[in-house]
């Protein structure tokens, strides 16, 4: 394996580690949001209806979604903890 430099902080770099950030934390938010209409939707829809197993799966959709920022998250703001 190759010598890997050090990772050197500047304020472009620190800058776009927040804002990333802030991105995925309002992404996670609406995706929850989503998450929870799609929910509401599928409770109040009639058993076995086409909108009721759409809802369903826009929910699942949802919180695969929020799951895969959050975890995009995770790794950001433990990059932004090193430096």
């Amino acid at each position: 394996m190759a010598n890997q430099a050090p990772v050197v902080s500047t304020p472009q770099t620190d800058n776009f580690l927040g804002r990333s950030i802030d991105i995925a934390n309002l992404s996670l938010e609406s995706l929850n949001k989503l998450r929870t209409l799609f929910q509401s939707i599928s409770q109040i829809s009639e058993d076995k209806t086409t909108s009721q197993e759409l809802a369903v799966i826009g929910a699942h959709l949802a919180d695969e979604w929020a799951n895969l920022i959050d975890c995009e998250r995770e790794d950001l703001e433990r990059l932004e903890g090193k430096q």
